[in-house]
């Protein structure tokens, strides 16, 4: 059985998901799929045909291309008592909608992306500075003001080495900014097994605000802001999440495709966190 990807302790499993086990840690309590993911899963899994095909993916992810920048410009104002903008780095980019909203406050920005074919779709269509890549791999010789993983970490094959390199590159004082799904909130309690972001293989690894921001603050960071995330979805992608884990596509398929719909906002949390150097993780 597959060790802690946060502790390197043992696991034991929890429940099954789609032929896949999901285990927690004995130590540390961190949830994770029993799934020996590396770049090659990565490349796999986040294909194309994650972006426009449906399934654990989305159905059409440019078609939020609307939602998703007012979200980054949203994100960019709520920060802006704590950080001073600056240069920021935003991790799974993806078309780089998000990133977008925050040069539309002021920041300048890269994203790395490790689909080649949204971070062109970034270059191209949105004129950003885009990387192909992940961030365990990242060229650690740039710095940034802000790192920001806007439900990103749930996707990372190897979270350790992720945040190890966050801590690298970032600036001095400098701030990581993560949106993420909650775990601990009531939905995920209620469903149980079948809260729809019980996904894998493409989701990896589910925390609770609490389990997030113990660990980061075991490795030096300190959180000074946090809340919950008010956040729209198409009805094409909640059509596409809603098939995957439910099944009966004619009972969803009435939903218009372009309809804005309220993502449940206690489902989501978002975290800020400060890099006081003081790693306590040894």
């Amino acid at each position: 059985m597959k060790s802690c990807p946060l502790c390197n302790s043992a696991s034991e499993r929890v429940f099954e998901v789609k032929n896949t086990w999901i285990l927690d840690c004995q130590v540390c309590g961190h949830r994770f799929a029993d799934i020996t993911a590396d770049i090659e899963h990565v490349e796999k899994t986040y294909d194309d045909s994650y972006f426009y095909d449906g399934n654990a993916g989305y159905a059409d992810y440019t078609i939020e291309a609307d939602m998703l920048r007012k979200r980054g410009r949203q994100y960019a104002k709520k920060i802006a008592k704590h950080v001073n903008k600056g240069r920021m780095l935003d991790v799974g980019a993806a078309a780089g909608f998000i990133l977008k909203g925050f040069e539309d406050e002021g920041w300048s920005g890269v994203g790395l992306e490790p689909n080649p074919s949204m971070a062109e779709y970034g270059k191209t269509k949105l004129g950003l500075n885009m990387n192909i890549g992940t961030l365990e791999m990242f060229d650690k010789n740039e710095r940034f003001d802000l790192v920001s993983m806007v439900q990103v970490v749930g996707h990372l094959f190897d979270p350790s080495s992720a945040f190890a390199s966050v801590k690298t590159i970032l600036s001095d004082g400098g701030h990581l900014l993560i949106e993420s799904w909650d775990r601990a909130s009531f939905s995920a309690r209620i469903l149980g097994k079948h809260w729809h972001e019980y996904s894998p293989p493409s989701v990896l690894h589910w925390y609770s605000h609490q389990s997030l921001v113990t660990y980061l603050s075991g490795i030096g960071f300190e959180e000074i802001a946090y809340g919950r995330t008010l956040k729209k979805i198409s009805g094409k992608r909640a059509k596409s999440l809603l098939q995957y884990r439910l099944g009966f596509k004619a009972l969803f398929s009435p939903i218009p495709d372009s309809l804005s719909l309220p993502y449940p906002s206690e489902d989501l949390f978002w975290t800020l966190l400060k890099y006081n150097g003081t790693d306590h993780s040894q």
